[in-house]
């Protein structure tokens, strides 16, 4: 999985960051977490395909995060898309978007799916073969989704010697035994997968946490995930406007990144009034509390 930030900044755009987006690639598909203003430029200068978003999830409906949506799907529309699209979100979404369709009188030529959960939902929210989503209320000044993308344990990797060895005839006995079927061979022998796959591979995952402040939510949507991505709008010279507004510092991010054991955090979602050495420093403060911290940059990208 490759993780694309196409906008880093709160609540206003600076010169150097775009308002909140995040696009997770996962097998060509990408899979959209929030769409602020300007995120159609965004993609465009990441290179990462709008044609290929098979989801879109809107965490909480402050403008800086919601206000870039209309705007892609009409886009979407203009460029004949036909493949259906869902959109996730809290309750307010579906408003939202058919007063902006309405205003516009537009009518689409792909399939709109938009699901919206009411206040305190927890859950799936999605479930395809290999991977699913699920969502779960973070703690903000007003009701916000945080969101886990998570694959699916994969087979162990396949063992050609022993299959090999075994006298397994190449051809779909291997397919059918990698897609965890026995296969009865033609001296009547029965061959189990566990006889020529490895371990179980876990799959890896993304968590998303904008916005919120420290909270043992996020600490249970992030336990053991590959790459948390969370919100860090303010410094420690700030912690009471953290605290009043139900936003996070940096080092709050990372303390929840050590009690949920992430793999790799990624700090984002930073206010206008820190420039880029200011959030640099922000950076190498936290990772006193969290070694493994990467501070998030505007068409960053980062591989799973």
């Amino acid at each position: 999985m490759r993780i694309v930030l196409l906008g880093t900044s709160s609540a206003v755009p600076t010169l150097t960051r775009g308002l909140s987006a995040t696009a997770v690639v996962r097998d060509g598909d990408v899979f959209l977490f929030d769409c602020g203003e300007g995120t159609q430029v965004q993609l465009m200068r990441s290179g990462v395909k709008r044609s290929r978003i098979h989801s879109i999830f809107i965490g909480h409906l402050h403008g800086d995060h919601l206000y870039g949506i209309a705007g892609l799907l009409s886009t979407m529309h203009l460029d004949g898309r036909e493949e259906p699209l869902n959109v996730f979100g809290p309750e307010g979404i579906r408003n939202y978007l058919n007063a902006s369709f309405r205003t516009a009188d537009l009518q689409f030529t792909y399939g709109l799916r938009v699901q919206e959960f009411p206040r305190g939902f927890r859950g799936r929210v999605l479930d395809e073969n290999e991977f699913h989503v699920d969502a779960l209320p973070l703690d903000h000044s007003i009701f916000c989704l945080g969101w886990r993308l998570q694959e699916k344990t994969r087979p162990g990797t396949f063992n050609l010697e022993e299959a090999q060895a075994l006298g397994i005839p190449r051809g779909p006995m291997y397919g059918r035994l990698q897609d965890g079927e026995s296969v009865t061979l033609p001296d009547g022998r029965v061959i189990k997968p566990e006889m020529v796959l490895g371990a179980p591979r876990p799959g890896k995952s993304v968590v998303y946490c904008l916005d919120t402040q420290f909270s043992e939510r996020s600490i249970e949507l992030a336990d053991k995930c590959t790459a948390l991505i969370h919100e860090t709008t303010f410094g420690t010279d700030e912690v009471d406007l953290a605290r009043d507004r139900k936003h996070s510092t940096m080092e709050d991010a990372a303390r929840v990144a050590k009690a949920a054991g992430v793999g790799q955090l990624i700090a984002t979602h930073f206010s206008s009034r820190y420039d880029g050495r200011q959030v640099v420093k922000m950076g190498d403060d936290a990772r006193a509390v969290f070694e493994n911290l990467t501070v998030g940059r505007d068409l960053l990208e980062v591989e799973i």
